[in-house]
């Protein structure tokens, strides 16, 4: 391994520390190095925790002369994204309140991968509170995206795709209520998977409130890597065997039968990704590929981001006040008026309206996104998989000085809400869909474009299959220019 080369897949790392070909220790001063030449300028490594880490690298790699029996990432260094409790290291959730919050345990998708062996070295940065889809915070700053420094690498995940696409580490643990996987991954070139809700456990992540035991509504753990074999090595650690999931649907990719789900009036995309699909479907067809242009039968991405913005202000609005949750309500049909006269994010009123929501009105639109999940999983009748985009633009310029609500982007010359950010992930969360983010290729300005490949429920195998046979048309992760 070249000293100044942190590209290899963790497949291949594994193997050659395994065999003695590569030793753990070599492979974690590989990656010190680098986050010390490079990280002063992208800031995505925020804490370290080296002397542990070097002394568990050391032990590694005496268990692997001594024959000793090693566990599926054995001796793998790697960073984690700061929302998750490791122990020996802070987890500040990028939250000054949080500071000096050192946990006594590490989470238990944490747990899992040191158990199978990796050696946690370093947290990556993350938004406050994971609460934006920019990563920056009062006490780390801002993290750069490596493809262009003045644009945002996005969040909540940011400082972890950062990490994947500067080589500081082969694979990153993610969470994902908003798009927190998938839109960073989409933003730098690298993969991600959103797994149905409930195949990996939560505790131990920031939020909820440190010490938390319930499973939050929505939110899901997932792997980050540079490879989709990656993502389901990692997959298969973190979900710790719980559930079994189903076997890839397909082998090959042209075997694969495929819904291109790239046009809504609710939320266009940028020109770039339209052209990017456009390619993307061509080479589909031109590699045998059945692919099928047009929404999922029934589905409108309307009903669904309203629906998933009504559950999600559900979610973020219980750590709020009695009283906060109250008047949010009573903002809801003001705003719903204000919305006839005035430009405003698409179902702001929603949001609101579920902050403030009864436990009782809660079970109601509890239901309601169970009856729009049933008519959609029909669709798995006749598709293997749903590509749609991430998000409807590519990493744009960091915004930090207004709060989100009042944020636009301007993309083809027109004004878009910050908010619509949102929709394109909102019908895989809402509904607890498995979701894989990979990336597709590069727009003009030399920007990555990812795709979205959400698949049924516990068919974790077959979105992350498709993610590695579409490798072969379209290619995989590049190294952003001067990195490599």
């Amino acid at each position: 391994m070249s000293p100044d080369n942190g590209y290899r897949s963790a497949t291949e790392l594994l193997a050659d520390i395994a065999a003695g070909r590569l030793s753990s220790r070599a492979l974690l001063e590989n990656y010190i190095a680098r986050v010390e030449m490079l990280n002063p300028m992208l800031n995505g490594i925020v804490a370290w925790n080296l002397e542990d880490a070097r002394l568990k690298a050391d032990l590694a790699d005496t268990a692997v002369r001594n024959g000793l029996p090693l566990g599926p990432l054995h001796g793998l260094p790697m960073t984690i994204k700061d929302t998750f409790e490791v122990l020996g290291m802070p987890c500040t959730a990028g939250a000054p309140e949080l500071s000096e919050h050192r946990p006594q345990q590490s989470a238990a998708a944490v747990k899992r991968l040191e158990d199978a062996g990796a050696i946690v070295y370093g947290k990556t940065n993350v938004p406050m509170m994971a609460g934006d889809i920019q990563t920056y915070n009062s006490l780390f700053d801002t993290t750069n995206n490596p493809w262009n420094l003045a644009l945002t690498p996005g969040g909540s995940s940011g400082g972890a795709v950062v990490a994947l696409a500067a080589g500081f580490t082969p694979l990153e643990l993610g969470s994902d209520i908003g798009g927190s996987i998938r839109i960073p991954a989409h933003f730098t070139g690298v993969y991600g998977h959103k797994p149905t809700y409930g195949l990996v456990p939560q505790r131990g992540h920031i939020p909820g409130a440190p010490g938390e035991l319930a499973e939050g509504h929505l939110n899901v753990i997932g792997p980050l890597a540079r490879t989709a074999a990656d993502l389901q090595v990692m997959l298969d650690v973190i979900a710790g065997g719980q559930v079994q999931l189903a076997a890839p649907r397909r082998a090959s990719l042209k075997a694969f039968r495929v819904l291109l789900w790239t046009e809504d009036a609710d939320c266009p995309l940028d020109s770039d990704m339209t052209e990017a699909y456009r390619q993307l479907r061509l080479k589909l067809e031109a590699a045998g590929v059945e692919v099928v242009q047009g929404a999922p039968a029934g589905a409108s991405l309307e009903r669904l981001f309203a629906a998933y913005l009504v559950q999600l202000g559900a979610k973020l609005g219980a750590s709020l006040s009695a009283t906060s949750r109250r008047f949010m309500g009573l903002i809801a049909p003001v705003l719903r008026g204000l919305a006839q006269v005035m430009d405003m994010p698409r179902h702001a009123d929603k949001f609101y309206e579920g902050t403030g929501i009864s436990h009782a009105n809660w079970l109601k639109a509890h239901e309601q996104g169970l009856h729009l999940r049933e008519a959609f999983l029909k669709t798995f009748d006749d598709f293997d998989v749903v590509l749609a985009p991430p998000t409807f633009t590519t990493a744009f310029a960091h915004d930090q000085y207004k709060v989100i609500s009042l944020r636009s982007l301007k993309v083809d010359g027109k004004k878009r809400h910050y908010a619509d950010l949102y929709q394109w992930i909102s019908p895989a969360t809402l509904m607890g869909l498995p979701a894989t983010s990979a990336p597709i290729g590069l727009t003009r300005q030399g920007l990555p474009v990812g795709v979205q490949i959400i698949g049924a429920p516990f068919e974790d195998r077959t979105t992350i299959k498709f993610a590695e046979c579409l490798a072969e048309v379209v290619g995989g992760f590049q190294a952003p220019p001067g990195l490599r």
